[in-house]
């Protein structure tokens, strides 16, 4: 006989699938909130069901503990921190400002997303090792991403034509990751402000542009 856990996974009509994905999602929507208010210690099983205004035993039938809660929504931070450097459509055709803005908003969401900060303030080592587990895959894709804007500008003759496309793309991204860490690692001795950020930007472009 399944489990109550097997049964909440098991296909269901249209109508019941739809209030089970919505169900999951509110846990963990409420995860996220408390995670990021709480951090990781405070962020107990029973604060998170009681934010999303579910019982444990409903939280329980969708994960099996806390820390599968945290690997899920941290892949769902990821996922949207990649998707805020896609390009927006009026950069498509611009790409030396998607590349100057894809920089941006990265550390932007970084700065501005309250989870990652309060998870680092308890076991910071632990934390990061899972956060990188849960961008392994995403950075390769931002690699390429970079990769086909370059193409693009060289293609237009915006970019230098002899740029080793692969190689750059590598150090624009290793350069965004570092100073988007830096948003969120609280450091003074490593700020992050707006005129660091400007300065990013302008090298990033500055090694590129065609002279």
């Amino acid at each position: 006989m399944a489990t109550s856990r097997q049964q909440a996974l098991l296909p269901a009509s249209g109508g019941r699938r739809e209030a089970s994905r919505r169900r999951r999602q509110a846990i963990l929507d409420a995860a996220r909130v408390c995670f990021g208010r709480d951090g990781y210690a405070g962020a107990t099983v029973a604060r998170i069901a009681e934010e999303a205004r579910v019982s444990n035993g409903l939280l329980y039938q969708f994960f099996h503990n806390k820390d599968e809660l945290l690997e899920v929504v941290l892949k769902e931070v990821v996922r949207d921190w990649v998707r805020a450097l896609v390009p927006r459509e009026h950069e498509r055709e611009r790409p030396a400002l998607a590349l100057e803005q894809m920089f941006r908003r990265s550390v932007e969401f970084c700065v501005n997303d309250p989870l990652l900060p309060a998870l680092l303030s308890s076991d910071p080592s632990l934390q990061l090792q899972r956060m990188g587990t849960a961008t392994e895959g995403r950075l390769d894709a931002h690699r390429k991403l970079i990769a086909s804007i370059l193409e693009q500008g060289i293609d237009r003759g915006d970019f230098q034509a002899d740029l080793d496309v692969a190689s750059v793309a590598d150090l624009i991204s290793q350069l965004t990751a570092d100073y988007s860490r830096r948003a969120y690692v609280t450091n003074p001795d490593f700020p992050v402000n707006a005129r660091i950020v400007d300065a990013g930007a302008r090298f990033i472009l500055d090694a590129v542009r065609a002279r």
